[in-house]
């Protein structure tokens, strides 16, 4: 009898030890199932930021890239039409320096016009005189012909004189207009050398925005890729974290289990 109450007694112990070790092992268990879970949803949260951010890179990549696009188009419009500007300037200095060339040539006609008057006014006046010696030596007839002559010397003279008046307002016109062109030339010539530095200038900032948005996009990409490497460790690490507290929570059960059969066995002892 006292060797059965003996085993009793010595396999309550065993049972007992063992309902030990199992609510030991439980409990940590348990511990490091909610300690993986815990950590699982930390995983998921940088998961989701990295996501976040990528997603905002990926986009802001997108649209820096889409400005650049819409700069060089702009760049290239502007270019074209400061090559225009310059052409256009360089034609009217042309123009300009053909017109000052044809005020000089009228100028110097004017000026030929006056000294052809003054000739004649002066040949006019011999004839007046000559024919002023023809009447006092008794030749009338050739005294008449000679003040018709002289008449009409004169009034040719007087054209050439009208005439000079007119071309030379004609040349300082024309020198004028030859001026205005040549400002409008030098206006065109500023114009299109401001429109191809601003051309120069979007092409520099297009090419910038380019580099930065392929930079900001590759990031993105990559931020993506992160976040989704890192839900798949969060959900590895969770699934673990959930194995393990199931686990834990069967061997709590088991303790309880092997701490009633120990305490049964010390029942049917007494």
């Amino acid at each position: 009898m006292n060797d059965e109450l003996a085993r009793n007694d010595e396999f309550a112990d065993e049972v007992e030890l063992m309902g030990d070790v199992a609510e030991l092992e439980g409990v940590l268990d348990v511990a490091q199932g909610l300690d993986d879970m815990e950590l699982a949803g930390e995983i998921e949260d940088v998961s989701r930021e990295a996501l976040a951010a990528g997603a905002s890179d990926i986009t802001r990549g997108v649209d820096e890239m889409l400005v650049a696009d819409r700069a060089a188009v702009l760049s290239e419009v502007v270019s074209s039409a400061g090559v225009i500007d310059l052409v256009e300037g360089a034609e009217l200095l042309a123009a300009s320096d053909d017109i000052t060339v044809q005020s000089a040539l009228v100028g110097s006609m004017s000026q030929a016009d006056l000294e052809e008057g003054m000739h004649l006014a002066s040949i006019a006046g011999q004839l007046a005189a000559v024919s002023n010696i023809a009447d006092i030596m008794g030749l009338p007839l050739m005294s008449l012909f000679l003040e018709d002559k002289s008449f009409e010397l004169q009034d040719v003279a007087t054209d050439s004189m009208l005439r000079f008046g007119a071309t030379r307002a004609l040349a300082s016109a024309m020198h004028a207009t030859g001026a205005e062109i040549s400002d409008l030339g030098v206006n065109e010539m500023a114009e299109g050398l401001t429109r191809l530095a601003i051309s120069d200038e979007l092409a520099i900032r297009s090419a910038e925005l380019a580099e930065a948005g392929a930079a900001d996009f590759v990031a993105g990409v990559s931020e993506v890729a992160a976040a989704e490497a890192l839900d798949e460790v969060a959900r590895d690490v969770a699934a673990e974290g959930a194995v393990e507290f199931a686990v834990g929570t069967a061997e709590l059960a088991e303790s309880d289990m092997l701490h009633d059969v120990a305490d049964i066995a010390r029942e049917d002892e007494d």
